[in-house]
């Protein structure tokens, strides 16, 4: 008798054991009676989710920063959250994704349904897709739909030397869903607070028996209101994709991403009377619209066409490019609290109306020459490569008209009074820019010992209008990038490390003068530990940094009038993943100085301290449960002020699955705290953060 008890959760494990334990068990039936009976003992095998695909696998991860190298053996500071961890923390969008990362500020202005906001180490950081930049200009695409992303990557700290133009906090990376040899697939179906309802599907496999041809099909559409009255966020994303293998040394891909948003702008800037203390009425509530409805929207729409090109030239080297044209488009009709207003005795402010018709073409692409291979002693990860960046970008039917948009009661609302005669549409002169960089990284160990050095040049043109006669200027500039780092990882599985990075970042822009704005540059030291346990169980993350950045752009600029400054930021991040059987729980804390390098104030829109703490277990076979606990400490406005109070933030989820099919409920904010998360400086505007949500998912999976 041959019993197998399996307890299994993932798929390719249950099939790798069935395959093993099916070989001999076959053979033995085979022999008919002529083969004497054998009692074999009772084998039970159980595959523990947590440790083989959990959140600690995510520190293993290779390929992060374009170099073939696991985080844990890199010399900085990176994260990466994938697929798993987005759908148990029940994550609607990227900023959501990035809650329980350390070192992010993740939605520090607040529920939004324009983008994705979030600052690295108190800084800005640059939002780029499967390695290229994605994002030039303002509120003129689509947000990315984490549905269509395999993980996000968060490299903290400066990345110019691999990345070009990155912003001196660091870069978030989307890494988009890509065919897949085996065939799998899901029926996602969600319904939640706000009468959201989603219906997605996600299938992969290979077209033909030799597997010279995958395929891949991301689809997903959403109908849905949100807590701000007035103001839906309907939108659908289809993502299909081809992979072509015509020899085991090549592979292309070829994939598009169709987007469509249609709905309204959430944010309504509403007075810091009213939000963050009693105006004349008390206070106004989260769901408050000031807009008019029917005439408000903002519809954009994107199509990412994106080729991916590999090639095996031979056993230790390889070339590998990506490019990627992007054509997007939004249409914004808009009302706001002008910035300054303050309800009166009948609790009336006067609006802001707005309109902007918006475009963006984009090309990018980056090839690269990737090495690895000994010398003498050393082992070697070498990239060498070059890029490009073409974007245009341009707004027409612009119009901005303060207290064009009548008065209007916050407290008790009346729509109706739309004043469309104090709009003037113009077209304004285009933005452009074009960069080219070439890069030289090498990851080198030589026995315990790790160096991690990379060199870049850059050299960029920046177009635009002047502020004062809307005549075309030109800036020219060129920058040399570098970073170093040095990392001993020791038999026990601690590995201290010390690096040093540089950043530049064009500036598209002029000062209050007609000056063209100089670039923002920046330099970073970090010392820190990596430390990954043996049976991989444990995982320590811990860095402390000091930044100094340069020609920054003062917080509360307006076009036309920027004012460039400093800052200095000092601080320090950690996050510790530990598995216990079914239990794994993830922690991460920031701790931060950044302050104004001219006066010493706070920077703006900063949470100088945050806590997370994610937790997952495993009941039984089929049970699963999520809680976190999010601390997100006190910000203040341009200029040191006002000062908007921290918050504690509780999300939730329980999940079920039965054969092919999965239910989960999840929720974020769970006591539905209403809550201020910005205001813009004293007396101005302030908005408010994410209120309860709540989502019932239904998954079939095959």
């Amino acid at each position: 008798m041959h019993t197998q008890m399996f307890r299994l959760r993932k798929l390719p494990h249950a099939i790798a054991l069935a395959s093993l334990f099916a070989t001999p068990a076959y053979a033995v039936a085979q022999q008919g009676a002529a083969a004497p009976a054998v009692e074999l003992d009772t084998v039970e095998v159980t595959a523990d989710t947590a440790g083989q695909f959990g959140y600690i696998e995510m520190q293993e991860t290779p390929g992060v920063g374009k170099m073939d190298v696991p985080l844990s053996e890199q010399p900085f500071s990176m994260s990466v959250i994938d697929q798993e961890f987005i759908q148990d923390t029940g994550a609607k969008n990227l900023q959501e994704a990035l809650l329980y990362t350390p070192g992010v500020y993740a939605g520090n202005f607040g529920f939004d349904t324009r983008g994705d906001s979030a600052k690295v180490r108190g800084l800005d950081a640059g939002r780029y897709l499967d390695g290229l930049r994605q994002i030039y200009g303002s509120y003129n695409t689509v947000r990315t739909n984490p549905y269509a992303l395999e993980s996000l990557e968060v490299l903290r700290g400066p990345s110019s030397m691999l990345y070009g133009q990155a912003d001196l906090g660091g870069i978030i990376n989307g890494v988009s869903k890509l065919p897949e040899e085996e065939r799998s697939g899901e029926v996602w179906v969600q319904y939640g607070s706000h009468n959201r309802k989603q219906l997605a599907v996600d299938v992969t496999g290979a077209a033909d028996e030799e597997g010279k041809l995958l395929y891949r099909l991301v689809a997903l559409q959403r109908d849905s209101d949100t807590q701000v009255d007035h103001v839906e966020d309907d939108g659908y994303v289809v993502s299909p994709s081809l992979t072509w293998r015509p020899s085991d040394d090549t592979e292309i891909t070829l994939l598009i991403n169709r987007q469509e948003n249609e709905g309204q702008v959430s944010a309504q800037f509403l007075p810091q009377a009213g939000t963050l203390e009693p105006g004349s009425q008390g206070f106004i509530g989260s769901e408050r619209f000031v807009g008019e409805p029917g005439w408000d929207r903002f519809d954009r729409e994107k199509t990412e066409t994106t080729l991916f090109f590999d090639h095996q030239i031979n056993r230790d080297w390889a070339f590998a490019a990506t490019a990627r044209y992007t054509d997007s488009r939004t249409e914004t009709r808009e009302h706001w609290v002008d910035i300054s207003s303050v309800p009166d005795a009948n609790g009336e402010v006067s609006r802001t109306i707005y309109t902007a018709d918006s475009e963006t073409q984009i090309l990018n692409v980056d090839a690269r020459l990737e090495g690895d291979f000994e010398l003498g002693k050393t082992q070697h990860n070498l990239i060498a490569g070059i890029d490009r960046q073409d974007a245009r970008w341009s707004q027409d039917n612009y119009s901005s008209a303060p207290s064009g948009g009548g008065r209007f009661d916050v407290y008790d609302p009346e729509y109706g009074n739309l004043q469309l005669d104090s709009l003037n549409p113009t077209d304004r002169p285009d933005n452009e820019i074009e960069q080219v960089g070439v890069y030289l990284a090498d990851h080198i160990e030589v026995g315990r010992v790790v160096v991690s050095a990379g060199l870049r040049r850059d050299w960029a043109e920046n177009s635009g209008p002047e502020p004062l006669t809307s005549e075309p200027s030109v800036s020219d500039e060129s920058a040399t990038t570098g970073r170093l780092g040095l990392m001993y990882r020791f038999a026990n599985g601690i590995s201290p490390y010390v690096s040093y990075s540089e950043a530049f970042s064009m500036n598209l822009g002029f000062d209050d003068t007609g000056g063209v704005l100089k670039p923002t540059t920046g330099e970073q030291e970090e010392a820190g530990v990596k430390y990954l346990s043996p049976d991989k169980s444990l995982a320590i993350s811990a860095a402390y940094f000091d930044i100094t950045q340069k020609n920054r752009i003062s917080e509360g600029s307006t076009p036309g009038g920027a004012e460039q400054t400093g800052a200095v930021i000092d601080g320090w991040e950690l996050q510790v993943n530990k598995r216990w059987q079914q239990f794994e729980t993830q922690l991460a804390y920031t701790s931060l100085n950044a302050t104004n390098a001219s006066d010493g104030t706070r920077l703006p829109f900063v949470a100088e301290e945050q806590a997370s703490w994610w937790n997952r277990l495993y009941v039984g076979d089929n049970w699963r449960m999520g809680a976190g606990v999010r601390y997100v400490g006190d910000n203040v406005g341009s200029g040191g002020a006002p000062v908007v109070p921290s918050n504690t933030l509780y999300d939730a989820m329980v999940g079920y699955t039965l054969g092919e099919w999965d239910f989960s409920v999840d929720v974020k904010n769970l006591t539905d705290e209403e809550y201020v998360s910005w205001c813009r400086y004293d007396g101005a505007d302030c908005g408010y953060g994410a209120r309860r949500n709540v989502t019932a998912n239904v998954r079939y999976q095959f």
